[in-house]
């Protein structure tokens, strides 16, 4: 057993270090990448390669923005590749995930940083997708982040790598939209961010936005895509 931890160590080190890896950072519905600015930052900080990959949310389908992102990844050609999303974001790498299997040589990817990730979809969503003329204000991803089982976020495959998620709490009956009767973000259910598989989860008091400027929150993106782990 101890040999077989030693090599998964040594294995880590060499995707990390020795290897060309490369971490991209996925901005959420309504943003300009301008807001994951300080959390690149700090990525870059502890030494790693990093792009602020950046798309026109209100305009381009996640299927869409997924196929670019991949045509993006296999122009770099790093040998390996970790993910750090924003809210709709996470459902972009997941729909990534749909196209891989008929890709060779595409690079391995290692861990994913899902930060407030609607992977079961959102009630605001849910709400404003009721009203036929929103898609023409908002675009077409207002019906991709809604909680229906199978036209809405819960469609999207579950990456099969190491997933970290980090989500916003109130820690209470109720949260910071007070149009929601539960705990929320302002716009997500922190229960509702699992997808199951995840390695580790950390919750914070703060709203969905303000996860991406929190202190603890940031630090735990480098330590989550450093050791696979949050310090709680």
């Amino acid at each position: 057993m101890k040999k077989i931890i030693l090599l998964s160590i040594f294995i880590s080190t060499y995707i990390l270090v020795q290897a060309t890896h490369k971490v991209y950072l996925i901005h959420g519905f309504g943003g300009l990448g301008i807001e994951m600015e300080k959390i690149r930052g700090a990525i870059e900080k502890e030494g790693f390669t990093n792009e602020n990959f950046t798309y026109k949310s209100l305009i381009e389908d996640v299927d869409s923005v997924s196929i670019n992102l991949i045509q993006t990844i296999q122009k770099d050609k790093p040998d390996s590749i970790s993910f750090v999303t924003h809210s709709m974001g996470a459902l972009v790498v997941r729909s990534m995930y749909e196209k891989l299997d008929s890709i060779s040589g595409f690079p391995f990817v290692h861990r994913i940083v899902m930060i407030a990730p609607p992977n079961n979809g959102s009630p605001v969503a849910d709400f404003f997708s009721q009203f036929k003329f929103v898609k023409y204000i908002v675009g077409p991803n207002i019906n991709n982040l809604t909680t229906n089982k199978i036209t809405g976020a819960a469609k999207y495959p579950i990456p099969t790598c190491e997933v970290g998620l980090i989500a916003g709490s109130f820690g209470g009956k109720r949260g910071y939209n007070v149009f929601i009767t539960a705990d929320n973000d302002g716009v997500l259910l922190p229960e509702s961010t699992k997808m199951g598989i995840e390695k580790d989860v950390l919750f914070v008091r703060t709203s969905h936005v303000g996860l991406l400027f929190n202190k603890k929150a940031i630090k735990n993106v480098t330590n989550f895509i450093q050791y696979g782990k949050f310090k709680k």
